[in-house]
């Protein structure tokens, strides 16, 4: 040995890092010997606390995810990996949703023009002279669920039609609590099944699978669930009012909107295509340029602000502020959410931050089974995320080591942190529509759909895990 420089055991350099990762490894003067169970339990620790801080406060969810950006590139550092590798790793994770961002942008532009088109205000016009006051409950559900399909988002669908049922409930005297579970129902069966809804686009990216065919495994799974929410829906309609009065803003769409057949022309433009089997980014493109086109020649809107429109969202005339919203900036925040925290999944994939976590999650489905086991882990999951975006993330990152390819989860995944999360009082996903209806979480117990679907999955046969045990990464 004398005269040579002695050179690291190959059985002490880690997996996967090259010689320029060993020598920014010397830089930091960083040993392998080092405690890693307590540097993981520090990174999550300070990433959990900054969750914390954000909802205690009131402050975006974004300054938690840059937080946790820092730390857990911090901690591919400290492992050895090199800056080029980590920042490669934080690639990889952003290109997986590529796709995705790109939807939501087409969301938002969506949902503006199909207000300022009159598309929206056609729907929620006619639909509700078909409601039976003897079936209240039931209609609310039923109408929520179509309108909710066509939007493909909850936050759209409680804020129109669902005020509008709101404002119904009350002046009927009728359970505010029973009606607004049934609208926190409907309007997540569409945010769950929609081919053009952003959580539906999410799990498609996370888990490289197609959105029709996701949409017809996800009925199958639902159905009975589905069923079961309308019967317990009739029950609760059965002390209906004899009629209802619909609020001026609902009952007068046509004093702001000129409310042709023409309007629908967005609408139908998703709906024929999606028969097809289009792709979604061109149906809802061709669904924009219609309702753009029934803007300018059936609206009389000049082009500025139709441009304004799809940028900003829409802002209506006084006297219908129910519609305002939609637009580009409206999907901002929760873009920067998917592509903070997908950022995450190349760190995680490349690391071993999260092998003892999906080790745990595998361990409890090899006794329970692989759905049973997401669900319990999409609890507090969900309960730390405060979100449906990043629960879904989280849950998939952590569930992985149960299944032997990405495609399985996607159903599971669909049936389980989607809807949990709107079930947690603090969550964006529950507390959000909630607030825009004016009720307290005490609704939850009647949004039979939330949990009747998990509920009903659980039950099925369960078989154990398939995918390989996780080491040290997952």
């Amino acid at each position: 040995m004398c005269g040579k420089s002695r050179q690291p055991s190959p059985s002490r350099r880690p997996a996967g890092i090259d010689k320029r990762g060993m020598a920014w490894n010397h830089v930091l003067l960083i040993h392998t010997d080092a405690k890693e169970p307590d540097v993981k339990a520090i990174v999550l620790s300070v990433f959990l606390g900054g969750l914390a801080v954000c909802v205690l406060t009131g402050a975006s969810v974004l300054w938690a995810l840059l937080l946790g950006l820092a730390c857990f590139a911090g901690y591919a550092l400290r492992q050895g990996h090199a800056p080029r590798d980590v920042a490669l790793m934080l690639w990889s994770g952003v290109r997986s949703v590529r796709n995705i961002l790109i939807i939501f942008g087409l969301i938002g532009m969506l949902t503006a023009v199909w207000r300022a088109s009159g598309t929206l205000p056609f729907i929620i016009h006619h639909t509700l002279q078909w409601v039976d006051p003897a079936y209240f409950i039931l209609w609310v559900f039923l109408l929520c669920c179509l309108l909710s399909l066509l939007l493909g988002t909850a936050f759209g669908s409680v804020s129109t039609l669902g005020v509008i049922f709101m404002m119904l409930a009350r002046s009927a005297g009728l359970d505010e609590l029973a009606t607004a579970g049934a609208i926190m129902s409907g309007i997540y069966v569409g945010d769950r099944c929609s081919p053009v809804s952003s959580s539906a686009a999410l799990v498609c990216a996370l888990t490289n699978t197609n959105i029709y065919a996701n949409m017809r495994r996800m009925w199958t799974t639902s159905a009975l669930p589905f069923a079961l929410t309308c019967a317990g829906y009739l029950a609760l309609s059965l002390s209906g009012p004899a009629r209802l009065a619909a609020p001026d803003a609902a009952g007068q769409m046509d004093r702001f909107f000129i409310l042709s057949g023409w309007t629908l022309l967005p609408a139908a433009c998703i709906v024929v295509l999606s028969l097809f089997r289009v792709d979604v980014k061109q149906a809802m493109f061709w669904s924009i340029l219609a309702g753009g086109a029934v803007c300018l020649t059936v609206q009389g809107m000049e082009p500025g602000e139709l441009f304004a429109c799809l940028a900003f969202g829409y802002t209506p005339a006084p006297g219908a502020e129910i519609l305002a919203g939609g637009g580009i900036r409206s999907m901002l925040q929760v873009a920067g959410i998917v592509l903070l925290s997908s950022s995450y999944s190349g760190i995680f994939d490349a690391t071993d931050l999260l092998s003892g976590f999906g080790g745990l999650i595998r361990r409890l489905a090899e006794r329970i089974g692989t759905f049973r086991a997401m669900t319990l882990a999409s609890v507090p999951v969900s309960g730390i995320s405060c979100n449906q975006t990043l629960a879904t993330i989280l849950t998939a990152q952590l569930c992985r080591p149960c299944y032997a390819r990405r495609q399985d989860m996607a159903i599971p995944l669909e049936n389980s942190a989607i809807l949990i999360a709107a079930l947690i009082p603090w969550s964006i996903a529950g507390s959000l529509p909630c607030a825009t209806l004016g009720v307290t979480m005490a609704c939850l117990p009647y949004a039979l759909y939330l949990y009747l679907v998990p509920l009903a999955n659980a039950l099925r046969k369960d078989p154990g895990p398939d995918g390989p045990e996780p080491a040290t990464s997952i």
